[in-house]
């Protein structure tokens, strides 16, 4: 890259191949802004990037990863998230758009990753010090107004009771409105009040919105002990 200052690749195998070498050869920081964790389609293009951070001095910075809510949809994420903290990564949630992923190394390269296609992501390079110091600079402007994850998880989340949990579930069923009341044993006008209820408490404006909201929180939708709503009490 000596001669180069920006160039495009078309999937991981490519960036690994051309731009590999620049994950190694992070000494001073390490950032990462993402909207969820499947930047990296191709396991064998994680496990490259992980041998390649491997390589560079762990006590020389510590990584840093800003994700929006969307990537705390399941509790793999959430539980990888974790396991990326206890390595010694400091990782952040922000409401602000985020772009599919961004990397900064040592403030002086940065990749840039495209939408997701059916032959791959494109991915930008470039050693342009304008761009990755304004880049930089949005970065940490986002970072400072974000929150921790724990305490993310910790804080605004609603508590659902068993009833609440229910009707996530019958939501989820894709069962009509009719149906669903039958199998919760309630009258059509009490179901339909409780999801204008749950969706009041989640702050979500359509019965879609109120299921990624729901996720975006890590709210567990079913509890083993609970009244299953599509079939009778759990085995």
């Amino acid at each position: 890259m000596r001669n180069e200052e920006v160039f495009s690749v078309r999937g991981d195998a490519e960036l690994i191949a051309r731009a590999g070498h620049l994950f190694e050869s992070a000494r001073t920081e390490f950032l990462c802004a993402a909207r969820d964790l499947q930047t990296w389609s191709q396991p064998g293009a994680r496990s490259a990037v992980r041998d390649r951070m491997r390589a560079a001095d762990p006590a020389g910075f510590t990584p840093r990863k800003l994700l929006s809510p969307v990537a705390l949809a399941d509790e793999e994420a959430r539980a990888h998230l974790r396991l990326v903290r206890s390595r010694g990564a400091l990782v952040r949630i922000s409401r602000s758009p985020l772009p599919h992923e961004t990397i900064l190394i040592d403030r002086r390269v940065m990749i840039l990753a495209g939408r997701q296609t059916p032959t791959g992501r494109d991915f930008t390079v470039t050693t342009s010090q304008i761009l990755v110091d304004g880049v930089h600079s949005l970065f940490r402007a986002i970072w400072d107004a974000a929150v921790d994850l724990e305490r993310y998880l910790r804080s605004d989340v609603p508590h659902l009771d068993a009833d609440g949990r229910m009707i996530l579930k019958a939501l989820a069923s894709g069962l009509t409105d009719e149906s669903a009341a039958k199998r919760l044993g309630v009258s059509l006008r009490t179901y339909r009040r409780r999801v204008a209820e749950l969706m009041a408490e989640l702050e979500a404006d359509s019965r879609f919105q109120a299921g990624l909201r729901a996720g975006e929180l890590g709210l567990p939708r079913w509890n083993d002990g609970d009244r299953d709503p599509l079939g009778g009490l759990p085995d």
